[in-house]
């Protein structure tokens, strides 16, 4: 939100260890744009029989001192990169380290240790000019220069999810009634927005993901901001949240966006996970909120038969409590290789947690939609390859088994969210698919890739799956569901 020292990918989207053979992670950006390519360490060649083991390698010299220092494996572990950083698990551990030998962390401590590197691999991809993303700089680490380079396989990786994503999510928002056919309210109409018009988004183990503040912060050319009212929670490590707290606080570039100070929230006592919550406005009706809160602690909050984690402590307490969460407007949910990392009951009752609370309500169109980013086909010569790799970097993936294809996918969103519509693609489907033709030909000018069959098997590893229920969008998610 570090590590025994071996190779290995952990799958895209997840976070890692941070090695001295570090993982390069595919990691958020933004929408591609180009621009003159900034001077990058060139990766070493990748020779194909190998790429298995060289998923999670930089490919690169050794570490430089430079922008955070460290390289590894971003939020989105190895090749296809996690979230941007948007996202490894997210569940605090007790402590530090584990039980174990001295020096060892416990596997709470691996994920939470590399949202650095994940920074680092949204760099890659921005530096290249794949992606443009404004505000990746900042959560970069204190140096200069140019990120450590990923491989070209692995860029691309961090390119076509972060482009998949982005599709579903900028579908979701766009699905409110627009600014050009809804008319200004008076001076005197009420300061909270119809529920008609805000949309909400809560991103699991957001790290340092910056697509919250691409979205809110993005204009239109005559200055209105291109989404308006939306509600974007992040929920992650304490330390993580206050990290980023800070970052929005002391970066003119971003500080200028807010319309005031972040104001900090605290649940009420007796809730379950006591947590704190931080807000930022920015504007129109666009706020960011970030929850520090181990994601157990909704699963056990959740009421459900799924949760098996409830402590004698917390029996009979309170629920959760996510300050600024509303429940009566349209709310996608977000996991970028975040679920992954629980028990699969856990990983369902966090599912439920939500799914309890937002139901389809055609007087405010609130209705539920998920969208999940994960690995798949552990069973095949790939697939074990990559899971050996991870077990033996002391990174485990619990539902990876359990929900191992796209088919699997869709029926847990039906099963444990009782969703109504699911569709999935693979990362190499959104790349033939999703991906234009010229926009294929900029990004192979950008950097071309030689290794095409590894990483059609690479890209066919990793899945991202969405589902939703209610009208608000089965409208704004048709064209989805029908590609």
């Amino acid at each position: 939100m570090v590590s025994p020292p071996k190779t290995g990918p952990p799958p895209p989207g997840s976070r890692a260890v941070s090695t001295p053979t570090p993982t390069p992670a595919l990691d958020s950006a933004s929408n591609p744009t180009p621009h003159p390519t900034p001077s990058v360490t060139p990766p070493q060649p990748m020779a194909a029989p190998s790429i298995p083991n060289l998923l999670g390698r930089l490919g690169n010299g050794p570490p430089r001192s430079g922008r955070g220092g460290r390289r590894g494996v971003g939020r989105g572990g190895s090749s296809l990169g996690g979230p941007t950083g948007s996202g490894p698990a997210r569940f605090a551990p007790p402590s530090q380290h584990g039980g174990g030998m001295p020096g060892k962390m416990d596997h709470s401590g691996i994920i939470q240790s590399t949202d650095t590197d994940a920074a680092l691999s949204r760099m890659s991809a921005v530096d290249l000019g794949l992606l443009q993303d404004p505000f990746a700089q900042y959560f970069a680490g204190d140096g200069g220069g140019p990120a450590p380079r990923r491989l070209p396989i692995i860029n691309r990786g961090t390119y076509t999810r972060t482009q998949g994503l982005d599709k579903i999510i900028r579908a979701f928002l766009s699905g409110a009634p627009s600014r050009e056919t809804t008319p200004e309210p008076s001076p005197q109409a009420v300061q909270t927005p119809s529920p008609l018009h805000v949309r909400q988004i809560v991103s699991l183990g957001a790290g340092t993901d910056t697509r919250s503040l691409r979205l809110l912060a993005q204009k239109l050319p005559d200055g209105h901001a291109a989404f308006q009212n939306v509600i974007y929670h992040e929920i992650d490590f304490p330390t993580v949240c206050a990290r980023k707290r800070n970052i929005v606080q002391s970066v003119p570039a971003i500080r200028s966006l807010l319309e005031g100070p972040v104001t900090e929230h605290s649940p009420l006592a007796g809730a379950i996970g006591i947590h704190r919550s931080w807000r930022a406005g920015l504007g129109q009706g666009n706020e960011l909120w970030a929850h520090g809160l181990d994601l157990r602690e909704l699963a056990a909050g959740s009421g459900s038969s799924f949760s098996t984690n409830t402590t004698n402590s917390e029996k009979g307490r309170s629920d959760v409590v996510l300050a600024g969460f509303r429940t009566d407007v349209p709310t996608l949910l977000v996991s970028e290789c975040c679920l992954c990392y629980l028990q699969p009951p856990e990983a369902a009752a966090v599912l439920r947690w939500f799914a309890d609370r937002i139901h389809p309500q055609p007087a405010s169109l609130a209705g539920l939609g998920v969208v999940i980013y994960e690995p798949i086909r552990p069973f095949d010569a790939f697939g074990r390859t990559m899971v050996a790799n991870l077990a033996g970097r002391g990174i485990q993936m619990p539902t990876l088994a359990a929900y191992p294809d796209g088919a699997a996918q869709e029926a847990r969103l039906v099963q444990e969210a009782g969703l109504a519509r699911t569709k999935h693609r693979t990362i190499d489907q959104i790349w033939s698919a999703w991906v234009a033709a010229e926009e294929q030909e900029r990004v192979n000018r950008l950097e071309g890739l030689d290794e095409v069959e590894e990483w059609g098997l690479l890209a066919s590893h990793y899945v991202v799956v969405w589902g939703s229920q209610g009208a608000y969008f089965d409208t704004a998610w048709a064209e989805l569901y029908e590609q």
